[in-house]
């Protein structure tokens, strides 16, 4: 089986997961890969574009309210937790400029994670951040933000060169920054990423095998 991409946010979903359940969560990402990207099935779209339209504007509270009032009521309770914990955050963007963002990968046993930041910003000292938004409602716990901080930051030279990364829990206003130093990391994912790529070797061949 060749080399499998996933996004960072999916190879965490699987991190954070044990026993039987990595199995649902690699049977998604294998239906999820056959199938093309639909706005309509990405819950948390039509918020994110709300939040990355706000930063453009300047005026955050405004396009964040109208962005609440125009969505769908089934959507409505959950944007607006998302809309609270940002406007929580934003004061650690005070005065900071928009950068571009690009694309990194890490790559791990037959597995590359792709790392997008969703926006980046430089602070008036000239440090860059990228910011990473998580939006469910089950709160973040560190080690799963310290391991999305790690493969943020291994992918950070394709992502955006010298950027330091930061992973917003955003519900709780709640931003990681602590990169993990442990020279154990690097072993572990890699073992986690070819952990994966068997596990999903072995659903694919499981369906092919069937009558």
């Amino acid at each position: 089986m060749s080399t499998i991409e996933l996004p960072l946010n999916g190879f965490v979903d699987y991190l954070r997961t044990r026993g039987a359940a990595r199995v649902t969560v690699a049977n998604r990402h294998i239906a999820q890969s056959g199938e093309p990207y639909s706005p309509a099935r990405d819950f948390y779209r039509r918020i994110l574009s709300a939040i990355l339209a706000a930063r453009r504007s300047g005026d955050d509270q405004a396009v964040l309210r109208h962005a609440i009032a125009e969505a769908p009521a089934s959507r409505r309770g959950n944007y607006q937790a998302v809309v609270d914990g940002w406007l929580k955050f934003l004061p650690q963007l005070k005065n900071t400029t928009l950068v571009k963002v690009g694309t990194g990968r890490w790559y791990g046993d037959g597995l590359t994670v792709k790392v997008t930041p969703h926006l980046a910003v430089q602070h008036t000292d000239g440090r860059v951040e990228t910011v990473f938004l998580y939006f469910k409602a089950d709160p973040l716990s560190r080690k799963d933000a310290e391991a999305m901080l790690w493969l943020a930051a291994a992918a950070m030279p394709g992502a955006c060169p010298g950027a330091d990364p930061v992973i917003l829990d955003v519900r709780r206003g709640k931003a990681h920054r602590r990169v993990p130093e442990s020279a154990e990391y690097p072993a572990w994912l890699s073992a986690e990423a070819g952990a994966y790529h068997h596990l999903r070797h072995q659903l694919v061949r499981a369906v092919e095998a069937r009558p």
